[in-house]
């Protein structure tokens, strides 16, 4: 099974819907090519911190333990808790730092 094809097409259908959707992710040459191909339906900005979650119409919060360098993928975990409070706050923190995140463009210009 192709998951990232399906990721890929899950995200697509989102963004026809209107689903805002942000990625703060590391941006190298070696991500430009991801990073080109999710630009197309999300905005990407850089980021250098390790931290993996979504926040779910501020109500929701998914995020996952692991660090992508000690385990292998398919052996990731995640917890998914519903709670305002904590999306709410959560996705406050990362309206903020949002803000301050580069473009790719400067990124991959400047690298």
């Amino acid at each position: 099974m192709d998951y990232e094809k399906e990721i890929n097409e899950l995200k697509e259908k989102l963004a026809r819907r209107g689903v805002k959707i942000r990625i703060a992710a590391p941006i190298t040459k070696e991500t430009e090519k991801a990073v080109k191909a999710l630009s197309k339906y999300a905005e990407v900005r850089n980021s250098d911190g390790k931290a993996r979650f979504c926040v779910i119409d501020g109500k929701e919060v998914v995020f996952m333990l692991l660090d992508d360098k000690d385990v292998h993928p398919s052996y990731d975990s995640g917890i998914w808790v519903n709670t305002s409070l904590f999306a709410v706050t959560l996705e406050n923190f990362f309206n903020s730092v949002w803000a301050k995140m580069k473009l790719p463009d400067k990124i991959i210009k400047a690298s």
